[in-house]
């Protein structure tokens, strides 16, 4: 069973990573990371700090070009590989920015038949 982290490159996605790393390690259970944002040619994905940060035995999900939203490829990927839990950052905004931007934190964690755990960051970059 598996610990599912949704990272982002912002304090949030790191205390996610963080988080998902711990219960990973409690659980004993394999860790992997799933990318809420758009993946390009660009995109360095992994990156190498990801990398050394997240560990050997971290498998990283790719998103698959298609119609879905980040969320539900998220929790399309947790039913298929099977995760025990998923771990998500979040912050705080407005009501209105969550009316104009939508929220995948929202979808994550209203959708998902799989228990969420969302954190917060400890110092904000914002």
């Amino acid at each position: 069973m598996t610990v599912l982290v949704g990272y982002t490159r912002t304090a949030e996605g790191r205390a996610a990573l963080h988080h998902g790393r711990e219960f990973a390690a409690l659980l004993d259970a394999p860790l992997a990371i799933f990318p809420l944002f758009d993946i390009d040619a660009a995109t360095d994905w992994p990156s190498p700090e990801l990398l050394e940060e997240a560990g050997n035995q971290t498998q990283f999900l790719s998103r698959v070009p298609s119609s879905n939203h980040a969320a539900e490829e998220l929790l399309d990927l947790g039913a298929q590989i099977g995760a025990r839990l998923v771990v998500i950052g979040v912050r705080s905004r407005s009501r209105v920015g969550k009316i104009l931007l939508g929220s995948d934190a929202q979808s994550i964690i209203l959708g998902s038949p799989i228990p969420v755990l969302s954190v917060k960051a400890e110092n904000h970059e914002h």
